[in-house]
Protein backbone atom coordinates (compact mmCIF):
# COMPACT_ATOMS: atom_id res chain seq x y z
CA UNK A 1 0.00 0.00 0.00
CA UNK A 2 2.72 2.16 0.60
CA UNK A 3 4.20 1.83 -3.00
CA UNK A 4 0.63 2.69 -4.13
CA UNK A 5 0.48 5.86 -1.91
CA UNK A 6 4.17 6.52 -3.52
CA UNK A 7 2.93 6.03 -6.70
CA UNK A 8 -0.49 8.24 -5.98
CA UNK A 9 1.95 10.86 -4.24
CA UNK A 10 4.33 10.91 -7.54
CA UNK A 11 1.67 11.28 -9.74
CA UNK A 12 -0.10 13.62 -7.48
CA UNK A 13 2.83 16.20 -7.68
CA UNK A 14 3.13 15.48 -11.28
CA UNK A 15 -0.07 16.91 -11.68
CA UNK A 16 0.59 20.08 -9.07
CA UNK A 17 3.79 20.56 -11.65
CA UNK A 18 2.00 20.64 -14.98
CA UNK A 19 -0.42 23.53 -13.05
CA UNK A 20 1.80 25.66 -12.26
CA UNK A 21 3.66 26.04 -15.32
CA UNK A 22 0.98 28.72 -17.04
CA UNK A 23 -0.42 27.70 -20.49
CA UNK A 24 1.52 29.20 -23.93
CA UNK A 25 -0.49 31.34 -26.08
CA UNK A 26 -0.25 33.22 -28.79
CA UNK A 27 -1.55 36.64 -26.68
CA UNK A 28 0.25 37.23 -23.01
CA UNK A 29 -2.26 37.22 -20.20
CA UNK A 30 -2.06 39.69 -17.11
CA UNK A 31 -4.41 38.18 -15.30
CA UNK A 32 -3.73 36.32 -12.32
CA UNK A 33 -6.06 33.31 -12.91
CA UNK A 34 -5.69 32.92 -16.52
CA UNK A 35 -9.16 34.59 -17.51
CA UNK A 36 -9.35 36.68 -20.71
CA UNK A 37 -11.79 40.23 -20.96
CA UNK A 38 -11.97 43.15 -19.14
CA UNK A 39 -12.91 43.87 -15.55
CA UNK A 40 -16.06 46.14 -14.57
CA UNK A 41 -13.70 48.66 -13.08
CA UNK A 42 -11.96 48.98 -16.77
CA UNK A 43 -15.43 49.22 -18.33
CA UNK A 44 -16.64 51.56 -15.98
CA UNK A 45 -13.71 53.64 -16.59
CA UNK A 46 -13.92 53.56 -20.11
CA UNK A 47 -17.72 54.24 -20.25
CA UNK A 48 -17.05 57.79 -17.72
CA UNK A 49 -14.17 59.08 -20.01
CA UNK A 50 -17.14 58.52 -22.79
CA UNK A 51 -19.85 59.96 -21.70
CA UNK A 52 -17.39 63.19 -20.43
CA UNK A 53 -15.89 63.27 -23.91
CA UNK A 54 -19.91 63.25 -25.73
CA UNK A 55 -20.86 65.81 -22.88
CA UNK A 56 -17.93 68.22 -23.90
CA UNK A 57 -18.92 67.41 -28.03
CA UNK A 58 -22.31 67.98 -27.14
CA UNK A 59 -21.72 71.64 -25.07
CA UNK A 60 -19.29 72.69 -28.16
CA UNK A 61 -22.58 72.04 -30.07
CA UNK A 62 -25.06 73.91 -27.99
CA UNK A 63 -22.29 76.96 -27.86
CA UNK A 64 -22.00 76.89 -31.67
CA UNK A 65 -25.44 76.63 -32.30
CA UNK A 66 -26.36 79.73 -30.01
CA UNK A 67 -23.53 81.60 -31.86
CA UNK A 68 -24.67 80.75 -35.08
CA UNK A 69 -28.61 81.92 -33.94
CA UNK A 70 -26.98 85.36 -32.76
CA UNK A 71 -25.32 86.17 -36.46
CA UNK A 72 -28.43 85.11 -38.07
CA UNK A 73 -30.54 87.84 -36.15
CA UNK A 74 -27.77 90.82 -36.53
CA UNK A 75 -27.70 89.15 -40.44
CA UNK A 76 -31.81 89.79 -40.71
CA UNK A 77 -31.38 92.97 -38.82
CA UNK A 78 -28.87 94.73 -41.04
CA UNK A 79 -30.88 93.72 -43.88
CA UNK A 80 -33.91 95.22 -42.61
CA UNK A 81 -32.18 98.53 -42.02
CA UNK A 82 -30.83 98.32 -45.55
CA UNK A 83 -34.44 97.72 -47.25
CA UNK A 84 -35.71 100.13 -44.97
CA UNK A 85 -32.85 103.21 -45.54
CA UNK A 86 -33.39 102.05 -49.90
CA UNK A 87 -37.24 102.71 -49.41
CA UNK A 88 -36.96 105.90 -47.52
CA UNK A 89 -34.34 107.16 -49.80
CA UNK A 90 -36.00 106.28 -53.11
CA UNK A 91 -39.47 108.34 -51.77
CA UNK A 92 -39.06 111.47 -53.63
CA UNK A 93 -42.26 113.29 -51.31
CA UNK A 94 -39.58 113.44 -48.44
CA UNK A 95 -38.11 117.12 -48.93
CA UNK A 96 -38.46 117.66 -45.22
CA UNK A 97 -37.62 116.37 -41.69
CA UNK A 98 -39.84 114.24 -40.41
CA UNK A 99 -39.88 110.53 -38.89
CA UNK A 100 -42.12 108.06 -39.59
CA UNK A 101 -41.91 103.88 -37.69
CA UNK A 102 -42.80 100.52 -38.62
CA UNK A 103 -42.22 97.22 -37.50
CA UNK A 104 -41.38 93.27 -39.58
CA UNK A 105 -43.93 90.41 -38.95
CA UNK A 106 -40.44 89.47 -37.09
CA UNK A 107 -41.82 91.49 -34.55
CA UNK A 108 -38.26 93.24 -35.52
CA UNK A 109 -39.27 97.29 -34.96
CA UNK A 110 -37.22 100.32 -36.98
CA UNK A 111 -37.72 104.04 -37.15
CA UNK A 112 -36.34 106.37 -39.82
CA UNK A 113 -35.51 110.07 -38.64
CA UNK A 114 -34.91 112.67 -41.68
CA UNK A 115 -33.51 116.28 -40.19
CA UNK A 116 -31.82 119.23 -41.84
CA UNK A 117 -28.19 118.71 -42.26
CA UNK A 118 -25.99 122.04 -41.39
CA UNK A 119 -22.06 121.77 -43.10
CA UNK A 120 -19.49 121.97 -40.61
CA UNK A 121 -17.80 124.80 -40.28
CA UNK A 122 -14.85 124.91 -43.00
CA UNK A 123 -10.98 124.93 -41.43
CA UNK A 124 -9.99 128.41 -42.00
CA UNK A 125 -7.26 127.54 -45.05
CA UNK A 126 -7.85 129.64 -47.83
CA UNK A 127 -10.81 132.21 -47.03
CA UNK A 128 -13.93 131.92 -48.99
CA UNK A 129 -17.36 132.42 -48.92
CA UNK A 130 -19.72 129.32 -49.32
CA UNK A 131 -22.95 130.16 -52.00
CA UNK A 132 -25.66 130.64 -49.93
CA UNK A 133 -28.58 130.72 -52.10
CA UNK A 134 -28.23 127.40 -53.42
CA UNK A 135 -31.32 125.23 -55.08
CA UNK A 136 -30.61 122.27 -53.21
CA UNK A 137 -29.94 121.63 -49.39
CA UNK A 138 -29.02 117.87 -46.85
CA UNK A 139 -31.41 115.76 -45.59
CA UNK A 140 -29.54 113.34 -42.90
CA UNK A 141 -31.20 110.10 -42.89
CA UNK A 142 -31.07 107.93 -39.77
CA UNK A 143 -32.23 104.47 -39.45
CA UNK A 144 -32.51 102.81 -36.38
CA UNK A 145 -33.55 98.80 -35.49
CA UNK A 146 -35.07 97.75 -32.73
CA UNK A 147 -35.08 93.86 -32.13
CA UNK A 148 -38.25 92.25 -30.26
CA UNK A 149 -36.49 92.21 -26.94
CA UNK A 150 -34.54 95.39 -26.68
CA UNK A 151 -35.63 98.82 -25.66
CA UNK A 152 -32.62 100.52 -26.95
CA UNK A 153 -31.31 100.50 -30.59
CA UNK A 154 -29.47 97.60 -31.87
CA UNK A 155 -28.44 99.10 -35.47
CA UNK A 156 -28.21 102.08 -37.04
CA UNK A 157 -27.90 103.50 -40.32
CA UNK A 158 -27.07 107.02 -41.25
CA UNK A 159 -26.80 108.55 -45.00
CA UNK A 160 -27.09 112.15 -46.47
CA UNK A 161 -29.52 112.89 -49.63
CA UNK A 162 -29.47 115.70 -51.39
CA UNK A 163 -33.11 117.30 -52.24
CA UNK A 164 -34.19 120.11 -53.80
CA UNK A 165 -35.55 123.18 -52.10
CA UNK A 166 -38.98 124.15 -52.36
CA UNK A 167 -39.94 127.76 -52.98
CA UNK A 168 -40.58 128.25 -48.98
CA UNK A 169 -37.15 127.20 -48.13
CA UNK A 170 -36.06 129.87 -50.92
CA UNK A 171 -37.37 132.33 -49.33
CA UNK A 172 -36.53 131.25 -45.13
CA UNK A 173 -32.98 131.81 -46.54
CA UNK A 174 -33.47 135.32 -48.38
CA UNK A 175 -34.70 136.44 -45.37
Amino acid sequence: MMLLRAGFLENQNAVRLRRAAPPRTARPSFRLDGQQGFTLLEVMVCLTLLAVGAALTLSLISGSLANIRKVQLRTRTVEHAEAVMELALLDDSIDKPTTFTGDFEDGTRWSVRVENYTLPAPVELQPRALPQNMPVKLLCYTVEMFSPDSRGSDYQLQTLKVVKTGPEDQQMRVQ
